[in-house]
């Protein structure tokens, strides 16, 4: 049994992450997170699951210097690469390498935090919206970000990936995919305390390069990566045809188009 997880990350994983992941998916995804955050100068902001540190440094911008930002990941080859941008002239940036399920901040050190593609991640994502409720001040809000249903296109990747590396890597796949239902999250965070949730269904369209290059960039940036390499070369290459094959219908002029409905969740401490 492969138990794939970011604790797993190494190697180019989180360099890759920033190279491909952040400019084809996760700016796409953080505009409408950001609109709707609306932070305002000098507000004090966490970023929790900050990956390589988009949000955190596009926070730090808007909050200005009398602001402040932190942006927390588990995991310490995404921190590396965070920590290594070049400074803004917003907020400084404190990074955290440590667990969502237990923040390492006092209560009420916060106005907003945002959580983007992350909390699906978390295998105790009560614990972790609990912490969140917990480090915001009075009249603080979360906001939250997550894929929606999984996409045809995606599901046809999981499927050669399965047919010719592994049937357990599935489980990464729809783990991405695994919060999509805005009724959970807004139980969810109701039973962490937040008052008003609200949530809502967005469309982020992601400008993904041609199939097979998307496959081994996606991969590769993954903690999927090392069991990929070890399989045989005509397993990979099969893989690889497959996807190809399978995904021909939604390209456009060499590049790959898909539009992933995102779920938008926030709430308010109290």
């Amino acid at each position: 049994m492969i138990d794939v997880t970011y604790r797993q990350l190494t190697g180019n994983g989180a360099e890759n992450y920033e190279r491909h992941f952040v400019p084809s998916i996760a700016i796409p995804v953080s505009a409408e997170l950001l609109r709707t955050a609306d932070l305002q100068p000098g507000a004090r902001v966490l970023d929790v699951g900050c990956g390589t540190g988009l949000i955190a440094r596009r926070a730090a911008e808007i909050v200005g210097q009398d602001g402040s930002v932190a942006g927390l990941d588990l995991s310490p080859d995404m921190i590396a690469v965070a920590r290594s941008a070049p400074a803004s002239d917003g907020a400084p940036i404190e990074w955290y390498e440590d667990d969502a399920t237990v923040l390492p901040f006092p209560d009420g050190s916060f106005d907003v935090v945002l959580c983007q593609m992350a909390l699906m991640f978390i295998e105790d994502r009560l614990a972790a919206l609990h912490e969140m409720h917990r480090v915001l001040a009075p009249g603080g809000r979360v906001l939250i970000t997550t894929p929606g249903p999984i996409q045809p296109a995606f599901e046809l990747m999981e499927q050669a990936i399965v047919d010719h590396i592994s049937p357990d890597l599935a489980g990464f796949v729809r783990m991405v995919f695994s919060l999509h239902d805005p009724e959970v999250h807004r139980t969810l965070l109701k039973d962490a305390g937040f008052e008003d949730p609200t949530t809502r269904i967005y469309t982020a369209t992601f400008d993904l390069p041609a199939p097979a290059e998307f496959l081994w960039q996606y991969i590769n940036l993954t903690p999927m990566a090392p069991f990929v390499a070890n399989a045989p070369e005509p397993a990979r290459d099969a893989m690889e045809a497959q996807v190809a094959d399978t995904w021909a219908p939604y390209v456009r002029d060499g590049r790959t188009p898909i539009d992933q409905p995102m779920v938008l969740a926030t709430g308010v401490r109290s």
